[in-house]
């Protein structure tokens, strides 16, 4: 029997699918998990790899939402958080439509999940179901010792992350927030990036905590606005 939910818990960001998904140019693994979830037979994995920051997560998350569109049954696993669980956990998955596996360089040093997921890749394959990996390295840089693994992994389509430049990351905050239906100002944008932390995710955080202030207090996101929510540590953003 198929199943009709996901077999772990896994909360989905609102705001990261596939058509939000911003870089300079279109990034062509968008438009390949959309084409990926239509038409699975025949069409090899999905592998994405970069640094922590460049969207990696994204885009899993997004090809989950759009499973879930489209009417299909998916599941994200990040195995960094299944390693204190048996392999076995990858079982059947392959009744799924898709499934995604997140970090896979969290199981380098761990014979029995390689294997584990070298089996699931050959069933969801057999099954003509969709598989989506990511890690942080090409296959050949994770120091596997399944070479079978590592040849599958080879065997994906893949697609290479780059962090985006300071300039870059402010069209991307400023992306986020017109998304959101706040208006962030250029000046506003470049004082988060100076002043705050630089991880997207970190920086979109900040910006759901000012539009829930701007909210409370009826002001526009401005500088002096950002410094007085960000100062204040008691949740008080004003006097």
């Amino acid at each position: 029997m198929q199943p009709t939910q996901y077999t772990l818990p896994v909360t989905l960001p609102e705001d990261e699918t596939l058509d939000s998904f911003y870089s300079s140019t279109p990034h062509p693994a968008v438009n390949y998990i959309r084409q990926y979830l239509m038409e699975p037979v025949g069409t090899a994995p999905l592998y994405l790899f970069g640094a922590s920051g460049a969207g990696k997560s994204h885009l899993l998350y997004a090809a989950c939402v759009q499973a879930q569109e489209m009417g299909l049954t998916s599941q994200l696993l990040a195995l960094e958080h299944l390693q204190q669980l048996d392999a076995r956990v990858l079982d059947d998955l392959e009744h799924l439509d898709l499934v995604c596996l997140d970090n896979i360089q969290a199981i380098a040093s761990d014979m029995s999940w390689q294997t584990a997921v070298f089996d699931l890749y050959n069933r969801m394959a057999e099954q003509g179901k969709c598989l989506l990996i990511v890690a942080n390295e090409a296959p050949t840089q994770l120091g596997f010792q399944l070479a079978d693994l590592v040849s599958r992994l080879q065997a994906c389509t893949s697609f290479q992350l780059r962090l985006p430049g300071d300039a870059e990351k402010q069209l991307l905050l400023q992306h986020k927030a017109h998304v959101r239906g706040i208006e962030l100002t250029t000046e506003v944008a470049r004082y988060l990036l100076n002043r705050q932390q630089r991880d997207i995710r970190a920086l979109v955080a900040i910006l759901d905590q000012l539009d829930k202030a701007s909210i409370v207090h009826q002001r526009k996101i401005t500088i002096p606005f950002v410094k007085a929510v960000l100062a204040d540590d008691d949740g008080h953003y004003f006097d």
